[in-house]
C-alpha cells in the first residue's frame, strides 16, 4: 500500500518557510569580510544552529563552505529519515549522486596526477557510501578505480573506458555514462502512485533538458564541438526539446547562433517572457531551473517530488552563499555580486 507521506510534505514546507530572503542575500553581500558574513548567518538564518558553536572572528571561507554543504547533506538526512522515506530506493537518489561525484573527482585527480584527493574527501558521509572514500582517495590509476569499484554497480558502468597513452581518462564520457546510470536508476525507483510518477518524471526531465543545454552551450561557446560530438556527451533523456530539436540547436555554427535557436524554443520563450538576459544563458537557464523547482514545491502534495524540489532549491541557496562569500573574500564589487544570485 502507497503512503501518502503527507507529514514528511509539511515538514519540508515549515523548513523552506526558513529560507533565506532577498533582504537577507543584500544584508549579506555588504559585508566587509566572511567573519562579518557568517555572524549574520548565525544571529539572524536558519543556519543559527549550524553556527551556534563556530567562533565566526576566526572562521576562514573554507570552513564555512564546508559547513554549509556538510548542511544540505544532514537536512536531507533527517528529511529522508523522518517517515522512513530512506527504506525506499528513490530517496537514496542523493547518495548515489554523491557517489558519482567522488567517482568522479577521483579520476579528475588521477589525470592531474595529484595525491590531494583525501584532503578533499566529505568524510562525514563515508559511512553512508556503498564504497570507502578513505580507501577511494587512495587510488592512483583508473585500471586501480575498476579494481576498486568492482563489487559497486559503477564498475559496469565504467569498464570499456580505456584511458590515452598518458594514462588519461575522458571525464566528460564518464560523466555522460554515470549521469545516464543515475536517471535511470532513479526512474526505475519511482515506485509511486501515477501522478506522482508523472510529477517526479516532468520535474527530472524539464532538468536534465537544462542541463543538457547548459553542456552543449559550453561545447559550442569553448571548444567549437560538432553537432554530433556533443549529442555524445549528453544525456540521453528529452521532455521539451526532442532530439530533433537539440540537434538543430547543437548544430549551430557559433555561440551567438546557438542562442538564437534556442530563443525560438518554449524554454526560450519562457526566459524572454520573465525578463532574463537570454544572452547570458546559463545564469538564465539556472534561474529557470530555480522557477522549475520553486513552482514543483509550492504546487505538489508529493512526497517524492517535496524532498527532490526542496533539496535542489536548499543547495542553490547554499550556492548563493558561497558566491557572496568568495565575493566579499575578493573584493568584488556588490553590485556584480548581486547579479549571481539565483532567485
Amino acid at each position: 500500500m502507497l503512503k501518502n507521506n503527507n507529514a514528511t510534505v509539511a515538514k519540508i514546507m515549515a523548513i523552506y518557510g526558513k529560507r533565506l530572503s532577498y533582504q537577507d542575500y543584500m544584508e549579506l553581500i555588504n559585508k566587509q569580510s566572511v567573519s562579518e558574513a557568517a555572524e549574520y548567518l548565525k544571529k539572524n538564518t536558519h543556519y543559527s544552529e549550524l553556527l551556534s558553536s563556530i567562533d565566526t572572528n576566526t572562521i576562514h571561507r573554507g570552513m564555512l563552505e564546508n559547513l554549509l554543504r556538510r548542511s544540505i547533506f544532514e537536512t536531507y538526512i533527517r528529511i529522508t529519515g523522518f517517515e522512513h522515506l530512506s527504506n525506499q530506493e528513490f530517496y537514496n537518489y542523493k547518495i548515489i549522486q554523491t557517489e558519482i561525484d567522488e567517482i568522479l573527482r577521483c579520476i579528475r585527480y588521477i589525470n592531474a596526477k595529484s595525491d590531494k584527493l583525501i584532503a578533499d574527501i566529505p568524510v562525514y558521509i563515508n559511512n553512508l557510501m556503498s564504497f570507502d572514500l578513505i580507501e577511494l582517495a587512495k587510488v592512483s590509476d583508473f585500471k586501480e578505480l575498476l579494481v576498486f569499484l568492482k563489487k559497486t554497480p559503477y564498475h559496469n558502468v565504467l569498464k570499456d573506458v580505456s584511458p590515452d597513452k598518458d594514462g588519461k581518462v575522458d571525464v566528460t564520457k564518464c560523466e555522460t555514462l554515470l549521469r545516464t546510470y543515475y536517471m535511470k536508476r532513479l526512474k526505475e525507483s519511482m515506485h509511486f502512485s501515477k501522478n506522482d510518477v508523472h510529477e517526479m518524471t516532468v520535474l527530472l526531465e524539464t532538468d536534465i533538458d537544462f542541463i543538457n543545454i547548459i553542456n552543449a552551450y559550453r561545447l559550442t561557446a569553448f571548444f567549437g564541438e560538432s553537432a554530433e560530438s556533443i549529442q555524445q556527451n549528453m544525456l540521453p533523456f528529452y521532455h521539451s526539446l526532442s532530439a530533433a530539436k537539440q540537434n538543430e540547436i547543437f548544430s549551430a555554427p557559433t555561440s551567438e547562433e546557438f542562442i538564437r535557436r534556442f530563443s525560438k524554443t518554449k524554454y526560450g520563450q519562457q526566459i524572454i517572457g520573465n525578463g532574463y538576459e537570454i544572452d547570458n544563458l546559463e545564469q538564465s537557464i539556472q534561474k529557470m531551473r530555480y522557477r522549475y523547482a520553486k513552482r514543483a514545491l509550492k504546487r505538489s502534495t508529493s512526497a517524492p517530488l517535496s524532498v527532490y524540489a526542496f533539496i535542489f532549491l536548499l543547495e542553490m541557496e547554499v550556492r548563493n552563499i558561497i558566491r557572496i562569500i568568495e565575493g566579499i573574500r575578493y573584493g568584488i564589487e556588490a553590485n556584480k555580486i548581486a547579479s549571481l544570485i539565483i532567485m
